[in-house]
């Protein structure tokens, strides 16, 4: 039987296809996780896309992807973890190098602070040790008029304006113990005393 105002499903269709009666869709809302798995997918897709042309299996194609993506993972941690050590080293440093300047800033002589050194050394704090043993001879220097104190120089400036070898090798042992990230053992604290009696008795 025919419709005498036309077929309706004809209507509907022509109705449904007007863009006056669309309704927009919302948009829905992303998170951070999404961009990280879609940032991961994109990874993904760049690591297998290759092998999967190469290999033609697809469980080959997983395995080596997998693979990869774990290196590539385990090179980052290692990446992240060397950096922290160097910036946890650095900060150390910084903090030794402090301490050395502020030890030197309180006036004390050489012998005051050659005392402290073996106070330090006797208390097993090595490292104390070592850089209070530096802050006396660069003290001894000065007081002896051999080379009159700059706190702004560096130990290898130092070196340059005694030149002296005694001097040299304790310049060497205070940069390790100053600015090392490694522990300072009873040796080299041994080797700075014997370093500062041959520089004392010139």
């Amino acid at each position: 039987m025919g419709w005498p105002h036309g077929d309706p499903r004809a209507v509907a269709r022509a109705v449904l296809s007007d863009p006056r009666f669309h309704v927009a869709q919302p948009k829905a809302h992303r998170t951070i996780w999404n961009a990280i798995g879609d940032a991961l997918r994109t990874l993904w897709n760049w690591l297998v896309g290759p092998l999967r042309h190469a290999t033609g299996n697809r469980a080959l194609t997983t395995a080596i992807g997998l693979a990869v993506l774990a290196a590539l993972v385990a090179g980052a941690v290692w990446a992240i973890l060397r950096f922290a050590r160097v910036a946890r080293a650095r900060a150390a440093a910084r903090g030794r190098a402090a301490a050395h300047a502020a030890a030197l800033e309180d006036g004390l002589d050489a012998a005051a602070l050659y005392a402290r050194a073996l106070d330090a050394l006797a208390a097993g704090r090595l490292r104390e040790a070592a850089a209070l043993l530096w802050s006396s001879a660069l003290r001894a220097l000065d007081e002896r008029g051999r080379v009159a104190f700059d706190p702004s120089r560096s130990p290898g400036e130092w070196r340059r304006a005694v030149r002296d070898p005694a001097f040299d090798a304790l310049a060497r042992d205070a940069v390790v113990a100053l600015f090392g990230d490694r522990d300072v053992d009873a040796a080299l604290v041994k080797r700075m005393r014997e370093s500062y009696a041959r520089v004392a008795a010139r």
